[in-house]
């Protein structure tokens, strides 16, 4: 039997005040791409539960079908972020959620690489599909995010 269900939803970066991006709940665009969106109102057709240290998705109106939620690493973390996913049949391992101000706040836990960690949270950026889209922050971003993108956090808000 699957965990309770919950959605997820942006909340401001810590020490930073709520901008347009606060309070987004995540979506999967569909149209045949795995992008997450973001959108004011709840996503209507899939909701999260746990699975270990894993988060996946089912839907009422695709019943037998899973999907989870991946963080891709497709573009070897060169530009400092990489695309954030839901997959049919995937999902990422090391998901997890702790305690903070806003909330049960999800990270990522994962190997480090040259004893630094790789996941440095999360960003929305005004990208390619006419709303804002998830990106997970990566150690090679240095300097400044571009000004079309913004550091978040992704919390739980449960069903």
């Amino acid at each position: 039997m699957a965990s309770q269900q919950f959605f997820l939803k942006t909340a401001p970066f810590p020490g930073e005040e709520p901008s347009k991006y606060t309070n987004l709940y995540l979506r999967h665009f569909g149209s045949g791409m795995d992008s997450i969106v973001l959108t004011p109102g709840q996503p209507k057709y899939i909701k999260g539960h746990m699975e270990g240290k894993r988060i996946a998705f089912t839907s009422a109106s695709h019943e037998g079908r899973k999907w989870g939620l991946e963080l891709r690493k497709d573009g070897e973390q060169h530009a400092g972020w990489e695309k954030v996913e839901i997959v049919e049949r995937e999902g990422s391992d090391g998901l997890l959620f702790t305690t903070g101000e806003e909330g049960e706040v999800l990270e990522y836990e994962e190997e480090e690489l040259a004893g630094e960690k790789v996941w440095k949270g999360w960003m929305v950026c005004d990208w390619a599909h006419g709303y804002p889209q998830l990106f997970w922050v990566t150690h090679k971003l240095s300097g400044e995010l571009p000004p079309f993108c913004h550091r978040v956090q992704i919390v739980r808000e449960m069903l």
